[in-house]
């Protein structure tokens, strides 16, 4: 009897603290705001970012009902950064939500070091966009 109390109990906990954990991992990923900072060498603003890092994109004619969404990250032929042996990397591990694409970061080891520009395509009955997201540097 006393078992299933305490069984009781720390469900009831867990439960509790279920919706606490999900806003703070939402909050984590709506809140990406890196500092942008200026990389002379590459004559544009580049943003910092980790591997396995979430990010939230916003883009028109994402919530268009029917849209396909495609994330491209293309590498920057930056002087000094080692080749890879390819170009670019569609991410597909994305999640969409309104008018925002939520993304992460690939855990790609060449990508290491290197500087790369995303964009988001979305495909709608009325035709094909392209969003510039920026120039990122994978740490």
């Amino acid at each position: 009897m006393r078992l299933t109390f305490v069984g009781c109990t720390v469900a009831v906990a867990v439960l509790a603290a279920l919706p606490t954990l999900a806003l703070a991992h939402q909050a984590m990923m709506l809140n990406l705001s890196p500092i942008h900072q200026s990389n002379p060498d590459a004559g544009f603003e580049v943003v910092p970012v980790d591997r396995g890092e979430d990010l939230a994109i916003q883009c028109d004619g994402i919530g268009t009902p029917g849209a396909e969404v495609s994330v491209v990250m293309t590498l920057d032929p930056i002087v000094g950064e080692t080749p890879t042996g390819f170009d670019a990397v569609l991410l597909t591990d994305e999640v969409i939500g309104g008018k925002t694409v939520h993304v992460r970061v690939p855990d790609i080891a060449d990508l290491v070091h290197h500087t790369v520009t995303l964009k988001v395509y979305v495909t709608a009955p009325s035709g094909t966009t392209a969003c510039d997201a920026g120039h990122m540097r994978i740490a």
